[in-house]
């Protein structure tokens, strides 16, 4: 089940992205920004009670890019078919893996790899400062047109 987040969130969703550098990326964006912003949207995708709950993903757009964290690899394919077809982002990154599944969607984009966040820029094209590279290493993906 996909929702967006809000302020009672934010202890589960710290929980869910501590662990790699994608989702650490993630969480710096929300711990700057928080979730009542028009720019930043932040959906979790959780599992039904029956099935045990617990995050399965979190999708955050950010002035028309989306930052993607997903532990297990069940990406939404459903839910970001349905996002793109409103409006397709300038970017996506994450997680290879992720990534990955994500480019089946936007075929005519590009995917890069890389051990460095790819720059993360806001109101204006200004980088956002919030996001410290060397916190967040690891194997990124991009997806760019």
């Amino acid at each position: 089940m996909l929702r967006i987040c809000k302020e009672s969130d934010r202890e589960a969703l710290a929980e869910y992205l501590k662990e790699e550098a994608y989702g650490r990326a993630v969480l710096s964006l929300l711990e700057e920004f928080g979730f009542d912003r028009p720019f930043q949207i932040v959906y979790v995708d959780e599992q039904p009670p029956a099935e045990g709950g617990g995050i399965r993903g979190v999708y955050l757009w950010f002035h028309r890019n989306l930052l993607l964290y997903v532990k297990d690899n069940h990406v939404a394919v459903d839910f970001l078919e349905e996002m793109m077809g409103i409006e397709a982002p300038q970017w996506v990154a994450g997680r290879k893996d992720n990534v990955n599944i994500v480019s089946w969607l936007l075929t005519d984009y590009n995917m890069e790899n890389g051990r460095e966040l790819p720059e993360i820029t806001g109101e204006g094209d200004e980088p956002v400062k919030c996001i410290n590279r060397t916190e967040h290493t690891g194997e990124w993906s991009m997806l760019t047109r």
